[in-house]
């Protein structure tokens, strides 16, 4: 047996002054330690605060309205793309003439847009007309009835239900197009495997867009095919194309649903009683009532514009079919350009005008903007809100250049500012009292008169500045 007591003997004394000392260890850190904060240099895409003037604990950088204000500056312009199909030879020689795809298609819009002052009011007319489904004398008569009673809550309860199911039964074959158009991107995305299974639910769909047809398609949509692609989401975690192309999907089924026949009758019954009733409108105002609805669905149904028609469809073809990049590129900058100006942040109605007026080209885009400020007159004393139009127009002229015109309306004064190309710099005098001749025609007069040169080009969202201020709720014209 070993011994358990061991001894160990040293020859190194021990100090004791040495052994009083304290210790210095080193300070051993983390390679992956949280560093302080405030030794940390803010950049200046961190200074959120800055941006919206909020309190920066509501800031989402990630919420739809944020996006929005990024995409005011880098968002393409219209006037780009179509200055490029009017304007520009080369680019026509080179690309749109060798398109097989783009070349008849331009020839016909050429033709379309061949107008006179008629013609040219008519264009703009329409659009201004069919910007909303919430136009004609039906409407007005709504719109009439809610100023007059502002504070019926009640009935901007079931003007709003009435209002959302017209939207969605108008919209029917949109709806469904939409629907056919997110169940082939769903299929485009999904695993081979799967493409065929998928395939067979989809085919059943009925084309039939009838009350039972839509009845058997949602319930369709709602108990086998959104089922199966959320199995498959689940299972395979796909949190790609395939649920943003589901999220499309439901949002067109609840649309869809919306649409129903039953649906509507009931909201425009319960609309019509409610006017009858709180308004005092006897039967043959009903009548009037009506017979106008019937008149404006009627109305637009049938509304079109064959110049308008012939330039969506050349967008629609160029970004569909045409094999030429350079085309391809150019009519989506446009059609991204038309989608975002329909933006329910953005309350401007916007219009634009490809022309052909005496064998001279040109290309225009029209904002108008409307909005409540206090009254001068009452300024001081009792505040006054009176409706304020601002308009903002830019037109490009063949071999002419570029020009920029801002009309502000309030309690009957204009006033206008007016930009024109270097060419005309020398008659900016003449240009002045040629105006106030036109305004003075039209009992008119200019309170505030400015030509001056054209420096550079501005884009709407200089001019209605107020559309990055962040508000409460979104601003929508109906």
């Amino acid at each position: 047996m070993l011994d358990n007591n061991i001894n160990i003997k040293t020859h190194n004394p021990v100090d004791n002054n040495n052994a009083s000392k304290p210790t210095h260890k080193p300070v051993q850190v983390a390679p992956l330690d949280v560093a302080d904060p405030a030794r940390v240099t803010r950049t200046p895409k961190q200074d959120f605060g800055s941006q919206s003037g909020q309190n920066q604990l509501n800031y989402n950088p990630d919420s739809v309205f944020e996006k929005f204000i990024k995409s005011l500056g880098n968002s393409p312009v219209l006037s780009e793309g179509a200055k490029k199909l009017l304007l520009n030879k080369q680019f026509i020689n080179s690309n749109i003439k060798s398109d097989s795809v783009l070349k008849s298609l331009f020839e016909t819009f050429l033709k379309s847009i061949e107008m006179d002052e008629t013609e040219i009011l008519n264009f703009l007319k329409f659009q201004h007309g069919s910007y909303t489904k919430f136009q004609g004398d039906f409407f007005n008569s709504l719109r009439s009835l809610l100023k007059s009673n502002p504070d019926n809550n009640d009935f901007k309860i079931v003007l709003r239900n009435f209002l959302k199911s017209y939207d969605c039964f108008v919209s029917v074959d949109e709806t469904n197009k939409s629907i056919n158009a997110a169940l082939k991107n769903i299929e485009r995305n999904l695993p081979d495997m799967l493409k065929s299974s998928f395939r067979e639910l989809t085919d059943k769909l009925l084309n039939n867009y009838s009350s039972n047809g839509t009845d058997i398609n949602l319930n369709l949509l709602k108990n086998e095919i959104l089922p199966f692609v959320g199995r498959y989401i689940s299972k395979m975690n796909d949190f790609g194309p395939v649920r943003d192309y589901v999220s499309v999907l439901i949002h067109n089924m609840v649309r869809l649903e919306n649409a129903s026949r039953d649906n509507f009758s009931e909201n425009l019954d319960n609309l019509f009683e409610f006017v009858r009733y709180n308004f005092s409108l006897d039967e043959e105002d009903m009548q009037k009532l009506k017979m106008s609805l019937i008149d404006t669905y009627e109305t637009a149904s049938s509304k079109k514009n064959d110049s308008v028609d012939s330039f969506l469809k050349l967008i629609d073809s160029g970004i569909k079919e045409s094999k030429n990049l350079v085309n391809k590129g150019t009519m989506e900058d446009m059609a991204e350009s038309l989608l975002f100006s329909q933006d329910v942040h953005i309350p401007l109605t916007h219009m634009f005008l490809p022309l052909n007026f005496n064998n001279m080209f040109m290309f225009s885009e029209i904002w108008i903007g409307k909005e409540f400020e206090i009254s001068e007159k009452d300024k001081k004393s009792k505040q006054t809100y009176v409706q304020t139009y601002k308009v903002f127009i830019t037109f490009d002229i063949q071999n002419v250049g570029y020009f920029e015109t801002t009309l502000v309306l309030k309690e009957s004064r204009l006033s206008l500012d007016i930009y024109v190309p270097n060419c005309l710099t020398g008659s900016i005098e003449t240009i002045k009292n040629d105006l106030n001749n036109i305004l003075s025609k039209d009992n008119l007069s200019a309170s505030s008169l400015n030509v001056n040169e054209s420096i550079r080009k501005r884009r709407f969202n200089e001019v209605f500045s107020n559309l990055s201020e962040r508000k409460s709720g979104v601003d929508v014209t109906i």
